[in-house]
C-alpha cells in the first residue's frame, strides 16, 4: 500500500521510497496485519489535502 505523504504519518509506515514523502506498507497474505494502525494511516492519509486534476 502506498502512502503518498506518508512522512506526515505517525508513526511512520515501515518501507522507504525514492519519493521523499512517500512510504509503503507491504502487505502479503500470511501476515499478521495491525488492522488498528492501518485504520490509523487511512484516516490521517484521508483527512490531508488530496490531489486536484
Amino acid at each position: 500500500m502506498a502512502f503518498f505523504r506518508g512522512t506526515a504519518l505517525k508513526p511512520l509506515p515501515p518501507g522507504e521510497s525514492k519519493d521523499p514523502h512517500t512510504r509503503y506498507l507491504d502487505i502479503h497474505e500470511q501476515d499478521d496485519l495491525d488492522e488498528e494502525q492501518l485504520g490509523s494511516w487511512i484516516r490521517q492519509a484521508s483527512a490531508m489535502p488530496g490531489w486536484t486534476p
